[in-house]
C-alpha cells in the first residue's frame, strides 16, 4: 500500500471515531479547585518577618554600620598598610593591562570578529551554491 493512501485511510478512520467527552463532574471540580478556594495573603516583605528575625536584622545592620564607621574614621595601621599595598598592586595591574595586554586583546578581538564574518560569508556562499537545504 502506498504511504499516501495509508495516510488518507488513517485520517478518514480517525475522523470517523466519536469525539471523547469530558465527565460531567470535571468542570465543577476544576472550578472548586481553582476559583472558589481562598487566596493566600500576599507577603509584603520585611514587615511580615517574625519579630525576632526583624530585631536580629536591625542589630546586624547596626553592627555593619558601626564597624564601617570605626574602620573609616581611624583605620588601624595594618589595615591602612594593606589598603595602600592593594592600591599599588591595582596600579601596576592597570599599567600592565593598558601597555601590554589591551593592544593584544584588541587585535585578537578584531581578528575573531573578522573570522566569524568570513565564516558567515562562506556559509551563505555555500547555501547559495548548493541550492539551500533539502526538503525531503
Amino acid at each position: 500500500m502506498d504511504p499516501v493512501d495509508l495516510d488518507d485511510r488513517l485520517d478518514r478512520e480517525l475522523k470517523a471515531l466519536p469525539r471523547p467527552r469530558a465527565p460531567r463532574t470535571l468542570l465543577p471540580r476544576v472550578l472548586e479547585a481553582t476559583v472558589h478556594r481562598p487566596q493566600p495573603a500576599a507577603a509584603s516583605g520585611w514587615s511580615t518577618w517574625p519579630v525576632v528575625w526583624r530585631l536580629a536584622s536591625i542589630i546586624a545592620l547596626l553592627v555593619v554600620i558601626g564597624t564601617g564607621y570605626l574602620l573609616t574614621s581611624a583605620p588601624p595601621q595594618p589595615l591602612s598598610n594593606a589598603a595602600e599595598r592593594a592600591g599599588e598592586v591595582a596600579t601596576v595591574a592597570r599599567v600592565l593591562w593598558e601597555v601590554m595586554a589591551q593592544p593584544v586583546a584588541t587585535y585578537l578581538f578584531v581578528l575573531g570578529i573578522s573570522l566569524a564574518l568570513a565564516c558567515a560569508l562562506a556559509w551563505a556562499a555555500l547555501e547559495a551554491a548548493l541550492g539551500g537545504a533539502s526538503h525531503r
